[in-house]
């Protein structure tokens, strides 16, 4: 797999050499954003979407926090993922090309 990057935030467990270890074992790379950079993150864009369904009802008595992430998570589409992405890309190129975000 040679040229493929697993691309992980700072968070001190994801830079640990274990960490680094285990994942150039299954062949990948490692590369770690810089700090406070959550425009570059899917996942972020992920979790600001699911927070925003999360709460935009008022929770009932039976409701749980997981079931309504989970149901929440559950109505995002394979085009919300790629849109996440593609962001991320979009912001990256304009970090690499020193333009504002």
């Amino acid at each position: 797999m040679k040229d493929h990057y697993l691309v992980m935030d700072n968070a001190p467990i994801h830079t640990s050499e274990d960490i680094a270890r285990y994942v150039e074992s299954r062949g990948y790379r490692c590369t770690c954003l810089p700090s406070h950079s959550s425009e570059l993150n899917p996942i972020e864009q992920f979790w600001s979407v699911v927070k925003s369904k999360v709460k935009r009802n008022g929770f009932l008595e039976k409701d749980t926090l997981m079931t309504r992430i989970s149901e929440a998570s559950n109505t995002l589409r394979l085009s919300d993922f790629k849109g996440f992405a593609e962001h991320s890309l979009k912001c990256l190129n304009k970090c690499r090309n020193r333009q504002p975000l």
